[in-house]
């Protein structure tokens, strides 16, 4: 039984097939694995609340989520990048969407 042998014609043109398409499936990859941690990220609820006269973000924070492996820093920069705000923006009768973790 007769092997075949193929032979690469032009080398550069089969080296930028070979690296384009390592590309797109590195490309591929990332972004399906972004768009999982993307969709995990979001899996929170938000809790609708009006802030009242002694609120803070920090008080509402530890509040909302006194169980959360996550910091309350954290959630403090959460509830204000949500609300479009900064941690000194809040009046009472604003409403807030308090992230639950």
């Amino acid at each position: 039984m007769k092997t075949r042998r193929y032979k690469v014609v032009k080398p550069v043109r089969f080296f930028l097939f070979i690296m384009i398409s390592i590309m797109i499936i590195v490309f591929a990859g990332y972004s399906l694995l972004n768009i999982s941690q993307a969709q995990a990220a979001s899996a929170y609820t938000y809790e609708r609340v009006v802030v009242q006269d002694s609120d803070t973000l920090w008080g509402l924070a530890e509040m909302y989520n006194p169980d959360a492996d996550v910091s309350y820093r954290d959630i403090v920069y959460d509830i204000c990048s949500v609300n479009d705000i900064s941690a000194e923006d809040i009046h009472p009768g604003d409403v807030l969407f308090i992230p639950v973790y």
